[in-house]
């Protein structure tokens, strides 16, 4: 039996962009991933679409309201901090476009399966010959810059931290840094070294 995951898909104003066949598809060849869907405040059908998936398919679906848009970095926090509470063995966030394929994430269990030492896998976007990837120079620095402090506060190699792809671990280490996150917006408390110890080892899956 394959350990349970649970996925967080913030979701804002996606009623006609969501591909709701291809979660369905999926769920039906990976029944241990479920889905919660965090609305976020959404002004469209999108919390209609999400009641309809939730209705049909309890078991893999489920849905978190928000009353007003927080943002997508809060919707994530939102949702994590529920999947924590169900204890699963990964909790992970996932775009709700699918710019990751979901067959992707099957590789992401996997390879926490097979390998007790990592925490975390993260996918990570690279520019390969023959692709285009369209991103304003802006973004491009700011996320440089974002992925090369995150990665030295954290003792983490983490390349890309951008990319809407992404598994941890379950463990109370881990649990512990969610609880320490405050609300999008409010002033940060950084982990003490208690928190951040044991096992820090993260996979970058090139996507």
């Amino acid at each position: 039996m394959e350990p349970p995951a649970i996925i967080v898909i913030p979701c804002y104003n996606e009623a006609t962009r969501l591909q709701v066949s291809k979660f369905k598809t999926f769920s039906c060849a990976k029944p241990a991933i479920r889905f919660l869907f965090v609305n976020d405040g959404s002004t469209d059908r999108t919390g209609l679409v999400l009641e309809g998936l939730h209705q049909e398919d309890h078991q893999h679906f489920a849905i978190c309201h928000l009353a007003q848009n927080r943002g997508k970095a809060e919707a994530v926090r939102q949702g994590l901090l529920r999947a924590f509470a169900a204890s699963p063995a990964y909790v992970g966030y996932w775009d709700a476009d699918l710019a990751t394929p979901l067959n992707t994430l099957g590789a992401f269990c996997e390879l926490l399966n097979v390998r007790p030492d990592l925490e975390m896998v993260f996918g990570a976007r690279v520019q390969m010959l023959g692709r285009v990837i369209e991103r304003r120079a802006l973004r491009h620095y700011l996320g440089r810059v974002f992925a090369t402090a995150a990665s030295l506060m954290l003792g983490l190699r983490i390349y890309d931290t951008q990319c809407g792809a992404k598994l941890f671990r379950a463990a109370p280490a881990m649990q512990a840094l969610g609880a320490l996150c405050p609300p999008v917006g409010a002033v940060p408390t950084f982990p003490s070294k208690e928190h951040a110890s044991g096992r820090r080892h993260v996979a970058n899956l090139w996507l």
